[in-house]
């Protein structure tokens, strides 16, 4: 009776020790479960403000392009320009003026909270940004954003994207209307008219109309190994709807006019004086403007004679870091006479029309860039110099760009290197025996400033997830 006793015990001793250790491994279980249930909710949260912080800076390149050229976002690391010099936002955004090239030196060390506050609980989020400018490898700018909980190290998503808004500066030409070119003329780049194209001479890149394209054109190959380009129109092929999704609707250039003049004001130059005709403008290599009044001389229009130009008060400004320059009267552009040539990122806007006096160059193609954006029409002046050449990206918003009336001995050679967006044709055949028109390919990843976005408003190469150690 005894031993039955004492195995009973043993055996109720051996059961409580049982229950206990199991009681312990299903605590461990649920304790484990909960943690990764936690960590989960806390990961896909992370993930969250990574996206929240692309989805932000692509907000800012959908209203500037070139947004990472003018501004450290304020969710961005400190950036860490060639000379050693660190800018950092200090959770405002901060005006960028070193270029298109930095690092990172000191790793992500700027987080930003969510705009939407915290997430489950008392738990906040944030996120960090790195950006790498396009260039001439890729027109995609790069995007890699962190999110956590904030403060935390751990339960950390880091996310990369690489992005490419769509802008008019893609199209060597476009026409809110029909357009053509005589025999001698040499395109490169993308064209489209919203009309008909009739293209006589030689075309190196592909032809887009939404109605017929016609004449004798010769379509070249850009460069050996490269593809034939093709003519897209209403009856080829395959038609243009293959290839463009939609007509290009002219009227969305018009907001970037404002967005010009607005961005002037704020952080840009700004000129408006009712008692003058004009106002001219002079590049210089060392990134400055001179600036005159100008005044015609008795009825000839500043187009037509060399106008009577008086240094504005200051005579010479630099070129603004948002790139923006308005007049409100006609803008007359050139290299200066000296020491001339456009150093910076910036677009000229006239509330009436711009004419282009002389040659216009860039100190270095692929750094510095030109935009010209007129209410009305862009001319080349009847006393440019012959030959002519300028780089620019052109918008004619309600005209057209063309050479001014001309009756005497026709020059022998125009060269304009970029594209053009007007609402009707335009022509300079008249001044010119050559027209030799180059699209200027940087435009694909460095347009002018302020340059309106058109079809979707960004395409995105690829995303993925990276390592949460990147």
């Amino acid at each position: 009776m005894a031993q039955e006793q004492g195995i009973a015990m043993v055996l109720v001793v051996l059961t409580g020790a049982m229950v206990t250790l199991l009681s312990i491994f299903m605590i461990d279980q649920v304790r484990g479960e909960s943690d990764r249930s936690v960590h989960q909710v806390y990961g896909g949260t992370s993930y969250q403000a990574a996206e929240a912080g692309i989805d932000d800076y692509v907000s800012k390149l959908v209203d500037d392009r070139l947004y990472y050229l003018h501004y450290v976002h304020p969710g961005e690391a400190t950036r860490r320009e060639p000379g050693g010099t660190d800018v950092s936002s200090g959770g405002a955004q901060a005006a960028w003026t070193y270029g298109p090239s930095w690092s990172y030196a000191n790793g992500k060390d700027a987080w930003r909270q969510v705009p939407t506050g915290c997430g489950p609980g008392p738990d906040c989020y944030e996120y960090n940004l790195r950006v790498y400018p396009p260039g001439a490898s890729s027109p995609y700018v790069r995007l890699v954003a962190a999110g956590r909980r904030s403060g935390s190290a751990t339960d950390v998503r880091v996310l990369e994207t690489w992005v490419r808004p769509s802008s008019l500066a893609d199209y060597y030409r476009v026409v809110n209307g029909d357009v053509a070119w005589g025999s001698g003329a040499i395109t490169s780049g993308k064209i489209y008219a919203n009309g008909d194209v009739d293209h006589d001479g030689t075309a190196t890149a592909n032809i887009y109309a939404e109605d017929q394209i016609s004449g004798s054109v010769s379509m070249q190959s850009p460069g050996p190994g490269q593809p034939v380009p093709r003519k897209y129109d209403v009856d080829s092929n395959p038609n243009i709807r293959s290839q463009i999704k939609n007509p290009i609707d002219f009227t969305s250039f018009l907001t970037s006019f404002t967005d010009i003049e607005r961005a002037a004001q704020l952080a840009g130059i700004h000129l408006d004086d009712a008692s003058q005709h004009a106002w001219r403008l002079s590049f210089r290599t060392n990134g400055t403007i001179d600036i005159e009044t100008c005044l015609r001389v008795g009825s000839n229009d500043v187009a037509d004679v060399v106008p009577t130009c008086t240094p504005a008060v200051p005579a010479n400004r630099p070129v603004p870091p948002n790139g923006a320059v308005y007049v409100a009267q006609d803008a007359i552009v050139r290299n200066a006479p000296t020491s001339g040539g456009v150093k910076g990122r910036v677009t000229v806007a006239s509330n009436d029309d711009i004419i282009v006096a002389d040659n216009i160059s860039l100190v270095t193609p692929g750094q510095d860039v030109l935009g010209l954006v007129a209410k009305n029409n862009v001319y080349v002046a009847k006393y440019t110099p012959d030959p002519l050449t300028w780089s620019a990206g052109v918008i004619a918003q309600t005209g057209t760009w063309q050479a001014r009336p001309w009756s005497g001995a026709r020059k022998s050679l125009m060269t304009f290197r970029g594209m053009a967006a007007t609402d009707d044709g335009g022509s300079f055949a008249g001044m010119f025996n050559t027209r030799d028109y180059g699209y200027e390919d940087t435009f694909l990843w460095l347009p002018p400033p302020w340059f309106p976005i058109v079809e979707d408003a960004y395409t995105v190469q690829f995303f993925r997830e990276l390592p949460s150690s990147t």
